[in-house]
């Protein structure tokens, strides 16, 4: 969640307007004050006097007048800190994490610092954020997670099956919890890297679910529509086909690996930029989900619940971003399979995310240390409706783990017709979740 830092007391804002008279009188040789606030991804800078800069704004201050009087506070975003104001040649308040109080009220009769206020140099504003893991990015409980992922135990029938499947006589078996379980902590842990809440199990269409997952198997195809002639098909095969995320393997997989593979989404024969799988794994009001597995095949409930949802998201969840800060490898892959990067923004509760906020965006990916822009290509955009209806994603070649790269979404359309700047960093990691 955003934070707003401590106001601090009567002293302490003296001492930040002595440092800008110190600063301002520093800087004569630049010939004027105007302030530039800069703000990189991670927050906002908000004003005692209604002045809102945004993640990738750069907004500007002429002040020319004694009678300038105002408090800047940093106020960082869900997964972020505020560390304290830049410090650097021609930048005000830097070092201090305390808000900011430009004050000119000391400048009047001074003719030098007055000739300033006249003139038309450039002082900054910067505040500085940082990525958050604490509470968004379990490392341990992600490195647990891979490390099983090959293990024999998680794809027994032992583990899954109360009663196996059996697709000859159409029976579609019974999962254990265990199974259930281990589904819906892989979902929660990745919703959690997105500061998503938790969806609950749903026991009430597991059935609908294991008859969904044996109609694939039994036909050997993958369809969302299960037609009356199939074999074993069933109403509730078609109902849960319909309303489903759905993975059809070769072979029996640990219930893990179809969670991840949804997030993923490179292997989504129906429209791989879409990535409607992780839409509904993503989405913010989910609240609920089923499952089902039969012999290779998965199947996950993402809409159609006997109940409605009760979430309650994060005050300031703009976007579902993907991938996001620091992220785990396991979800984002390279080369000839490659996944997709993606965005979607979030509305105000009880508004519609059915809005074309990306018809007019551009994206660019930069590697942060050497400033190199990365090829950016195949950017679709559409207003769709799984899960969040609004949604960008866009292919990236050339990235590599383990390095800091910052995404920004230009000319991102806003709802009272504005545009603005989306920033945001991503680091996939690798060498932090090895044995």
């Amino acid at each position: 969640m955003g934070r707003v830092m401590d106001r601090g007391n009567g002293k302490a804002r003296r001492g930040v307007a002595a440092r800008l008279l110190a600063a301002t009188a520093v800087a004569l040789l630049l010939g004027g004050c105007r302030v530039a606030i800069q703000v990189p991804p991670g927050g906002q800078v908000i004003s005692d006097n209604g002045v809102v800069c945004n993640a990738g704004q750069v907004c500007t201050l002429d002040i020319r007048d004694t009678n300038f009087l105002d408090t800047f506070r940093a106020v960082a975003a869900t997964g972020y800190s505020f560390t304290g104001w830049r410090s650097a040649s021609g930048y005000i308040c830097g070092g201090s994490s305390k808000p900011c109080t430009l004050n000119t009220a000391g400048f009047a009769g001074n003719t030098t610092l007055e000739a300033i206020l006249a003139g038309s140099s450039v002082f900054y504003l910067a505040p500085e954020f940082a990525a958050e893991d604490a509470g968004r990015y379990d490392r341990q409980a992600w490195a647990a997670l891979l490390a099983g992922l090959g293990s024999s135990q998680y794809r027994s029938n032992q583990f899954l099956f109360q009663v196996a499947p059996n697709t000859a006589n159409c029976d579609p078996g019974v999962l254990t919890s265990a199974a259930r379980n281990r589904m819906l902590d892989t979902v929660n842990l990745i919703r959690r890297l997105h500061y998503l809440p938790p969806v609950s199990y749903e026991t009430f269409h597991d059935t609908q679910m294991q008859q969904a997952a044996l109609v694939q198997r039994a036909n050997g195809y993958l369809s969302h529509y299960p037609q009356p002639g199939d074999a074993c098909y069933s109403a509730g095969a078609a109902a849960g086909a319909g309303s489903a995320n759905l993975s059809y393997s070769s072979s029996q997989g640990d219930p893990a690996y179809y969670v991840l593979g949804w997030a993923n989404d490179n292997y989504n024969i129906a429209s791989m930029m879409e990535a409607g799988h992780r839409r509904w794994l993503l989405h913010p009001s989910l609240g609920y989900t089923s499952y089902g597995q039969v012999a290779g095949v998965a199947a996950m409930k993402v809409f159609g619940f006997a109940q409605l949802p009760s979430v309650t998201l994060p005050e300031d969840l703009e976007y579902v971003a993907f991938p996001y800060l620091n992220y785990p490898h396991i979800l984002v892959s390279g080369g000839g399979a490659a996944t997709p990067w993606s965005l979607s923004m979030v509305p105000a509760p009880g508004v519609s995310s059915l809005f074309d906020h990306f018809s007019s965006a551009t994206v660019t990916v930069t590697a942060d240390a050497s400033g190199e822009q990365l090829a950016v290509h195949s950017v679709h955009r559409d207003t769709k409706g799984y899960g969040l209806a609004n949604f960008l994603s866009w292919m990236v070649d050339g990235w590599m783990h383990d390095t800091a790269y910052t995404v920004t979404i230009d000319n991102v359309r806003m709802r009272d017709g504005s545009f603005r700047q989306i920033q945001y960093p991503v680091r996939i990691e690798y060498a932090a979740l090895q044995p």
